[in-house]
């Protein structure tokens, strides 16, 4: 049997334990709500982005933003820094791997998941967690940017996609894959197939087009996605720790009611033990 004064102080701890569950996951569902509020999509951008590079004949280009030089895939990985994440930045990770496949060069967003990888002995190239202020999450949108640009400019691999947690719901995350590189990819799902616009006067030449819109609307995504993924770990986390309340609850319970018994075992106990010996007494030296 659990000695009574151990029960006592586990029924205690997991009180405890509750109510800081309960504020955790107080503190998520407000960021959520918050982060969902300020969160701005510029899809009429995107739209006109898309439609612009429909206007564009890729066949005529040899631009690597177009005609990937080499197989080898880029992989953006967003993981979280949160905890109690672990299950959601494993789902990220395998389905990168499973889709850059061996040769892939890797990009993680977020330490834990760089972490997970380098358990791996991979080589990757790490870039800080999400914030939720908007100007540093541009800004890492920016680096990453950048960096994934300068592996496809400079040959080192032609196909670029990100992996992230995508917000379903409050309570549904689902883990998302989609393409950067090339862009022919998304163009042809967001506006249709590349069309022919005859005596249509350029004045700049059509990769240096395609190119500068192609870089506006990458930094543009990735903020976007970084933003969708931070919800999606906020949700995560709060879901997670509304179960771990509920288990705590119930584990509560039990405590208590192995405590009470406990309890009423050693009054029990007591009493018997009192009146033995008062019985005993009475015995011993008569009425």
């Amino acid at each position: 049997m659990i000695p009574l004064l151990k029960l006592k102080k586990d029924v205690q701890f997991n009180q405890e334990l509750i109510h800081v569950v309960d504020v955790l996951k107080g503190i998520a569902a407000a960021r959520f709500h918050v982060l969902e509020r300020r969160l701005a999509v510029f899809e009429q951008y995107f739209n006109v982005a898309s439609e612009l590079l429909t206007v564009i004949d890729f066949a005529r280009l040899g631009h690597p933003f177009v005609q990937p030089r080499t197989p080898v895939t880029g992989v953006v990985m967003v993981t979280s820094d949160a905890g109690f994440l672990g299950g959601l930045n494993a789902q990220v990770v395998n389905l990168g791997l499973e889709e850059g496949g061996p040769t892939a060069l890797l990009t993680v967003i977020g330490e834990r998941g760089t972490y997970y990888l380098r358990d791996t002995r991979q080589s990757v190239s790490a870039f800080p967690g999400i914030q939720d202020d908007e100007r540093n999450r541009l800004a890492l949108a920016g680096a990453v940017r950048d960096h994934v640009v300068r592996q496809v400019l400079g040959g080192s691999c032609g196909r670029v996609i990100v992996v992230y947690p995508k917000p379903v719901s409050f309570t549904v995350q689902e883990i998302t894959m989609e393409t950067l590189i090339p862009c022919s990819t998304w163009v042809a799902q967001r506006a249709g197939q590349p069309r022919a616009v005859p005596n249509l006067l350029w004045e700049s030449r059509m990769d240096e087009v395609m190119e500068y819109v192609l870089l506006q609307w990458m930094g543009r995504r990735l903020d976007e996605i970084f933003a969708l993924s931070r919800l999606a770990e906020l949700a995560a986390r709060a879901v997670h720790l509304e179960g771990s309340y509920q288990e705590l609850l119930r584990r509560g319970k039990k405590l208590k009611l192995q405590y009470f018994r406990a309890r009423h075992e050693v009054i029990d106990r007591s009493i018997r033990e009192v009146c033995a010996a008062q019985l005993l007494y009475g015995q011993t030296h008569g009425d």
